[in-house]
């Protein structure tokens, strides 16, 4: 018998619900703050996330090739005909417009002065681009083992369709679908560490990135999650209307619950389901005379999960951050790659963009450290680009499903009005994201200050500086000295050429803290004696051989270029190091400059500033015969003819070391390597006849570089190293807020 008078029962209260997404969601969020707190001291968990990445990728491959074998094998060859043309013509039209927005976003990039060190990537020989080895899988084997993902898909499709037309197909597919759910059975366990290697990713990168760096990632998340809001909310549904009878405003309320899961998850693949149920009601809703709700369902039903296998918009549109990636270090990718880009890395998709990034950083010959900031910001931006390609592929379903039918609409006053919109739209989002990172959110130049204040990689010896500039010095010997000589006069007596970033040059006004690559050398050496340093500034080379040759000094540790004319001044040592020759040019005009031949060919006439010595002036009109030479006399001379903007000349000659430090100190200007690369073997100098130092000091530089110190000074120095191990710790709560 009930109690009319008590309470009623209340209602199970609902459970908080903290699935995976919601623990990714925390994981970014517990990361950024863990970065911010500790600084840099969590920069070992960069390798926690670098094995999340490799585990992400061991299904990538497999995955792909399954699905594409068993989704067409289980077709009829009408169906995918039928399939490839009108599905396919909705895709590349989708692709079309993504590509289009890929070329036009570094438009949003704001001006802001930028430059870099040298880099090796600099002078690497492009490989030719073998399109026949890439898309061809003659050994499909190889093509596994290599990771040619288009020659992978291109065998996959291949073999599908093979399968078509087999009685007894099913006793293949049905083990190869196992597989393929086996794949995603492992896929679906290493997600389960997101968390983790979410974590990892984004507390070494906020822990370890500087401020300057945020600024510029900024750029990106905001112009790529702008961009795929519009294409999301707009223009593909915008799209539909003009094809379809479906309006705009049913699109979007019955695809809100699955766009809105596939941001909140991250993964477009779970909402298949919702997208297909959702379209099906959205085609059956319509009542379209003579159209059969069973058709309509069945069409949704394949070509969606069909071209799900097929590279998104989402992965189209990531093809951005090469061209952000190369303006992120100052190194933009020219327009005349955009085709290679776009032709290589449209099918290499397939794999999906953490196999992609990659292999599309080493064809762009960008530093492959670029991955890190990709899978970085990619964690944001990926959320968007998940909704969007839910959208493409309910996009694909509806006007795809119209055109199986043969009920598609045109409406030529709905394309007028979303075009018309779609380009507005764009245009504001990326000229406002110029106008704001340009006028507001500014980050300044520093790497001149950078540079001017680099130390050195180990301990100097103790020095003093003399300048003699009037054809010779005091206190000579009779002749050079021989190493047991320099021992009992008690000190190493160096020639220099100041100024000669980043070689030898003064970090302070007083011009007493001389540092660089040459000097460092010289002060190993001289440890090797056991003796103090004494160095001697010189003007030019030839004031250098003078001073050598009557013992003023003992060797000139400068980045001398060898050459047998150098041999009547100097005995030259063995090789320090190898260069290569490059050309400083106004930045704009770095295109112009990639390769020797084309320089001849565009340019009517041509004037090159170099060095005023026989070698350089030889080797300058091997390389351009035709081209009008200004000697150099010294540095202030060079100096003078960049900041007048190369008014008189149109590049300067110089090693490519040097010339990339030289842009730190100017970034309006830019340091190219043309093409093929002409190799300089660089040496020092001691007197002409001074045969047992030669041998003394060939017998040193041996041990630097078998010891590996020449290399550890070289990328201190020349690749700019020294900027990242010199620099302050970065910015921590832990460290400049409480203090500990």
């Amino acid at each position: 018998m009930s109690n009319s008078n008590m309470p009623p029962t209340p209602p199970p209260s609902a459970t908080l619900r903290f699935g995976l997404p919601e623990q990714v969601l925390l994981s970014v969020f517990l990361g950024i703050i863990t970065g911010l707190f500790f600084g840099e001291q969590v920069g070992w968990l960069k390798i926690v996330g670098e094995v999340f990445i490799q585990l992400l990728q061991i299904t990538v491959i497999p995955y792909i090739s399954l699905a594409l074998i068993t989704g067409i094998g289980s077709l009829h060859y009408e169906e995918v005909k039928s399939l490839a043309i009108k599905g396919g013509s909705i895709l590349l039209v989708i692709w079309a417009i993504a590509v289009s927005l890929v070329i036009l976003i570094p438009i949003a990039f704001p001006s802001w002065i930028t430059s870099s060190f040298f880099s090796t990537s600099q002078i690497t020989e492009p490989v030719p681009f073998d399109f026949q080895r890439l898309f061809i899988p003659s050994n499909p084997f190889s093509s596994y083992a290599e990771g040619a993902v288009p020659a992978i898909v291109i065998f996959s499709i291949l073999l599908g369709i093979a399968l078509i037309g087999l009685s007894q197909k099913i006793k293949v597919l049905e083990p190869l679908t196992l597989i393929q759910q086996a794949t995603m059975k492992i896929t679906s366990i290493i997600s389960k560490l997101s968390p983790i290697g979410v974590f990892a990713l984004m507390a070494d990168m906020a822990g370890t990135t500087d401020v300057a760096d945020f600024a510029r990632l900024q750029v990106y998340v905001v112009i790529y999650s702008a961009i795929c809001l519009i294409l999301a909310l707009f223009v593909l549904p915008g799209l539909i209307t003009v094809f379809t009878p479906f309006r705009y405003r049913r699109i979007i309320s019955e695809l809100r619950t699955p766009l809105i899961t596939a941001f909140a998850t991250g993964s477009s693949l779970i909402v298949l389901p919702q997208l297909i149920e959702q379209c099906k009601k959205i085609i059956n809703a319509a009542e379209l005379p003579s159209v059969s709700p069973d058709d309509a369902d069945s069409s949704v039903e394949v070509l969606i999960p069909t071209f799900y296998t097929f590279p998104s918009v989402m992965g189209v549109l990531s093809l951005s951050f090469l061209l952000f990636g190369g303006w992120y270090i100052g190194s933009e990718v020219s327009a005349s790659s955009y085709p290679l880009l776009f032709a290589a890395g449209v099918p290499a998709l397939f794999a999906g963009t953490i196999k992609t990034i990659p292999f599309l950083l080493d064809l762009m010959h960008l530093p492959a450290d670029l991955f890190q900031v990709f899978v970085s910001v990619d964690v944001i931006t990926s959320r968007f680009g998940t909704l969007l390609s839910a959208m493409q592929y309910a996009t694909i379903g509806l006007i795809g499903t119209m055109l199986l039918l043969r009920r598609t609409y045109f409406n030529w006053r709905q394309l007028v009005q979303v075009t018309v919109i779609s380009i507005l739209l764009i245009t504001a989002i990326l000229l406002g994201v110029r106008w704001l990172y340009s006028t507001f959110i500014v980050v300044h130049y520093t790497k001149d200050k950078a540079l001017q204040s680099m130390q050195f990689w180990g301990t100097p010896q103790p020095f003093t500086i003399r300048y003699d500039h009037d054809g010779g010095v005091t206190e000579t010997d009779a002749k050079p000295a021989n190493s047991e000589q320099i021992v009992e006069r008690g000190v190493l007596r160096v020639c220099f050429q100041p100024d000669e970033y980043p070689s030898s040059f003064f970090t302070d006004e007083n011009r007493s803290q001389l540092v660089g690559f040459d000097i460092e050398m010289a002060h190993r050496l001289a440890k090797k004696f056991g003796l103090p340093l004494e160095f001697i500034a010189t003007e030019s080379e030839q004031e250098a051989a003078q001073f050598l040759n009557n013992s003023a000094c003992d060797v000139y540790t400068r980045s001398v270029s060898v050459s047998w004319q150098k041999t009547n001044q100097f005995s030259l040592t063995s090789t320090v190091y190898v260069s290569s020759l490059g050309l400083i040019v106004r930045d704009h005009n770095r295109n112009d400059y990639l390769n020797w031949q084309e320089i001849l060919l565009k340019k009517e006439s041509f004037t090159v500033a170099v060095e005023n010595n026989i070698s350089n002036l030889s080797k300058l009109s091997m390389a351009l015969p035709k081209a009008t030479i200004v000697p150099i006399q010294n540095r202030e001379e060079q100096v003078r003819m960049l900041e007048n903007n190369l008014d008189s000349v149109d590049a300067i000659l110089d090693l490519a070391e040097e010339g990339a430090a030289v842009t730190l100190l100017y970034p309006a200007f830019t340091l190219v390597v043309p093409k093929p690369v002409i190799r300089e073997p660089v040496v020092y100098a001691v007197a002409r006849d001074n045969k047992q130092l030669l041998l003394a000091i060939n017998a040193w530089l041996l041990n630097e570089k078998s010891y590996g110190v020449v290399d550890a000074l070289y990328n201190h120095w020349m690749l700019g190293d020294a900027m990242k191990r010199d620099k302050l710790p970065r910015w921590s709560i832990l460290r400049d807020v409480l203090k500990w």
